[in-house]
């Protein structure tokens, strides 16, 4: 872990605790490999997570990454196309194929486990974030890990507004939400 000296919104960290527990779970249960799957690919046998925190341009990024397989673009593709979601024999873009993950229902898990699978997908994750005002980037390399970075605001406090001034007509705040 980095970042644990990060201060942020206490709302912000009470709404975030769910998004980041299944996004840890997944990159635990769908990133990093088995021990004897490490050995065979020249790594660790022990997996490695990352949890950080850090003030970044006037937003706070949170980053969970992993050592792991990193996201299987084929596979994903094929479970987008099988659910509709995806047309068969197209070439979409990694960026595109990644946030696939983020659409309801989809899931790569064969089976459920105790850890993921359970029917949470990470368009709640998505949706959550959002909420927040924020947004998720990904990263992800083969055989080397994935990265998935949260960008949200300081605090939520702070609301977009707009003031106007019409001619003989005192101001109007208009809210966006």
């Amino acid at each position: 872990m980095e970042g644990e000296d990060v201060e942020l919104d206490r709302t912000l960290v009470e709404e975030l605790a769910d998004p980041l527990v299944h996004m840890i779970r997944n990159a635990m249960d769908h990133g990093i490999e088995p021990p004897e799957e490490r050995k065979q690919a020249g790594k660790p046998a022990a997996g490695r997570l990352k949890l950080s925190a850090a003030h970044q341009a006037g937003q706070i990024a949170i980053e969970i990454s992993d050592d792991g397989r990193g996201l299987d673009r084929r596979r994903i593709l094929s479970k987008a196309v099988a659910k509709g979601l995806a047309a068969p024999g197209a070439n979409p873009g990694d960026q595109e194929i990644y946030h696939l993950i983020f659409q309801p229902g989809f899931s790569t898990a064969e089976r459920v486990t105790d850890v993921s699978g359970r029917g949470v997908g990470m368009d709640v994750v998505r949706r959550q974030v959002e909420k927040l005002r924020g947004r998720i980037e990904v990263e992800s390399s083969p055989g080397r890990g994935s990265r998935f970075l949260l960008k949200l605001p300081l605090t939520l406090a702070i609301i977009e507004g707009l003031v106007v001034l019409a001619e003989n007509q005192d101001s109007v705040t208009l809210v966006h939400r």
